[in-house]
């Protein structure tokens, strides 16, 4: 087994029979969200409220083994005792990416005190963006990157970006964790300015969570 890390995003949502079962449907609640009996060699272990109409609770979560996926979507629904299923996931691996501030390792960026809420999307490019050389492709992430890092309202956020290729659906499965929405929404309409815009294919769906204390 090597240094990689596996990401995984999985969103759960409640069964039409758990809406008239609510206090069924509460205890489930607490059991899929008590830490204890998931799988131990978890690198982190996130839940979040979905703030999308199609999921009820995301868990982030990663490990250096893929099959952590499987053990930890076992225990939730196990938990869920038939009252909540899952609806969408994605898994991803993390290694050293340009995105990364300060040389730091992504094993220490994922053990940091989360934040309130959690941004999370698949990412595809076209077979043009492949043909492209490599110092060119090389500068145009800079340029985004430096966008996004000199943008007067990026100061409290943090991104994850992680490859898919083979693995999933998309390329990439690209995170952030900030503390404001609103700050989000503005970097993120400017970033629509890059070049790198020109190649990007998929975007959806965007999941977004808010952190369960």
């Amino acid at each position: 087994m090597g240094g990689e890390i596996y990401i995984s995003v999985l969103c759960l949502s409640w069964t039409d029979e758990a809406w008239s079962r609510p206090a069924d449907m509460e205890g489930a609640r607490a059991r899929i969200l008590e830490r204890e009996g998931y799988p131990e060699d978890l690198i982190n272990l996130h839940f979040y409220s979905s703030l999308r109409w199609d999921a009820d609770i995301i868990l982030w979560f990663s490990s250096r083994r893929p099959e952590s996926f499987a053990e930890v979507k076992a225990a939730a629904l196990g938990r869920g005792a038939g009252l909540i299923r899952a609806s969408y996931s994605m898994m991803s691996i993390y290694e050293g990416s340009p995105y990364l501030r300060d040389g730091a390792k992504p094993e220490d960026t994922l053990t940091r005190e989360p934040k309130k809420y959690f941004i999370a999307y698949p990412m595809s490019k076209t077979p043009d963006w492949y043909l492209i050389g490599f110092e060119e492709r090389k500068e145009i992430l800079q340029e985004h990157i430096r966008m996004a890092v000199q943008h007067p309202e990026n100061k409290d956020i943090r991104s994850y970006t992680t490859y898919s290729f083979g693995i999933g659906d998309q390329e990439f499965v690209v995170m952030y964790e900030t503390d404001s929405l609103l700050n989000w929404s503005h970097v993120t309409e400017k970033l629509r300015e890059a070049r790198a815009r020109k190649w990007i294919v998929k975007e959806t769906p965007i999941f977004l969570g808010s952190l369960i204390s």
